[in-house]
């Protein structure tokens, strides 16, 4: 078996995995038909393999899942010490010790003293407690959120989430409780207008009258879009003046990503909720709401039943995995590398810009850069990006696209990618670009 990355030991074991999924698992799931998915069998640091032994640099975190890197020591020992203990409690009646201490660990990173949590698995998860706490306080089910929002496709977060290939299949469910504003350009030109606009969405009439704000600090699966310096605390200042609830959801930005351990941090914004999912768990399913006391005491528990829970609240596994990740990025000074990804990550897209003429735009902040692709002369990037992706993967990168047109090469690794994998992966991301740029 090779060594070298890519996929030199052919592709004979995923093609088989991926038959045998096709027979089982509903065709909307995978796309078990292509020659793109590989069936991954391992993962350590910034390098994964797959069934066939092909050896990959991920710089995709797997959903930026892995911020602190795949199987970190400490998320790993975390998982073995607790899996010899406990591997589950009853979380809202008999909870785990494990999930004191891991709440207790995350109050110390957190913008207020006073957040209170309710534990789930997943980000959509904690985006449906945000807004179910928001409309029993307020008493008001609307929301405002913005285009090209992506908060979980649940059926109360998909709601708020306003990517049109997720909300079709499903129109017929969807109460219209989601109110969309404009995203704001980068540039700030008209951060006015937009702030108007979630004004008035949240004063105008309709069966669903407003109560909450929803946002990414920066837009994920939306293309990496930042919004421009002052516009998430203006959010703030407003919806404090018209009594409206704010929820950051930080899924994506949250647990250090982009250099801070919450990207509220930088423009000293404390929402009301706060939406932490993906890398929270290192790997195991782990997210979590945290509130202000205006929503967290805006539901009581009936009787002795709580009313807002599930099975596997507090999970200790997952607690244990969280625990171990807040460990890795303080012994391992990973929000200090968060800069340095950008840094490497943006001299080298800007030299493709000049080289290829192909780079619309380079955007985003830390391990979370969006590289906008147009084809050449200036047409739609979305099919160049897709073959951009597949070349890479081929060549031994894995790596995702983002966006409405797919036209963003979104660049998120762990923040413990050596240096050396780093500059090998873009290298070879930067011969993809090139020679499907000069494909007719």
């Amino acid at each position: 078996m090779s060594r070298a990355l890519g996929q030199q030991a052919g592709r004979r074991h995923s093609r088989s995995l991926l038959r045998s999924l096709a027979i089982r698992e509903a065709p909307e799931v995978l796309d078990h038909g292509s020659d793109f998915p590989v069936a991954l069998c391992k993962a350590d640091g910034a390098r994964a393999r797959d069934a066939d032994g092909n050896r990959y640099i991920d710089l995709t975190s797997f959903f930026g899942v892995a911020t602190v890197g795949h199987r970190h020591p400490a998320v790993f020992d975390a998982l073995r010490t607790q899996s010899g203990r406990l591997l589950h409690a009853m979380g809202d009646v008999h909870p785990a010790d494990v999930k004191a201490r891991f709440l207790r660990e995350i109050a110390r990173r957190l913008p207020a003293e006073d957040y209170r949590a309710v534990l789930s698995l997943n980000g959509a998860d904690a985006v449906e407690t945000a807004l179910k706490f928001a409309a029993a306080a307020t008493g008001r089910a609307g929301v405002v959120a913005f285009e090209g929002s992506y908060h979980g496709l649940s059926a109360g977060a998909l709601e708020v989430t306003h990517l049109p290939a997720f909300r079709r299949p499903f129109a017929a469910m969807l109460s219209g409780r989601g109110r969309f504003v404009p995203w704001p350009a980068a540039d700030g030109s008209d951060a006015p207008a937009v702030l108007d606009a979630v004004r008035i969405a949240a004063r105008a009439d309709g069966p669903f009258p407003v109560g909450t704000v929803i946002i990414e600090p920066i837009q994920g699966r939306g293309g990496v879009r930042m919004p421009p310096p002052g516009f998430l605390a203006n959010l703030a200042a407003l919806c404090a003046a018209e009594g409206l609830v704010l929820v950051f959801d930080e899924v994506y930005t949250g647990v250090g990503r982009t250099g801070t351990f919450l990207r509220c941090e930088a423009e000293s914004v404390v929402p009301d909720a706060v939406c932490l999912g993906k890398s929270l768990g290192g790997g195991v399913p782990l997210s979590g709401c945290w509130m202000r006391p205006r929503l967290a005491d805006a539901v009581s528990r009936a009787g002795v039943e709580a009313v807002h829970t599930s099975t596997f609240l507090g999970h200790p596994l997952g607690c244990a995995a969280g625990l171990g990740v807040l460990k890795a990025l303080d012994r391992g000074r990973m929000l200090q590398k968060a800069g340095r990804i950008e840094a490497v990550v943006r001299a080298r897209a800007e030299a493709w810009r000049e080289a290829t003429g192909c780079v619309r735009d380079v955007r985003g902040v830390g391990a979370m850069i969006g590289v906008e692709l147009q084809a050449p002369g200036g047409g739609p990037g979305g099919p160049l990006a897709g073959r951009v992706v597949a070349r890479a993967l081929k060549d031994g990168v894995i790596l995702l696209t983002e966006g409405l047109a797919g036209d963003v090469l979104a660049f998120t690794p762990p923040l413990s990618i050596p240096p050396r994998d780093l500059e090998q992966a873009l290298g070879l991301v930067e011969r993809a670009l090139t020679e499907e740029a000069a494909t007719p």
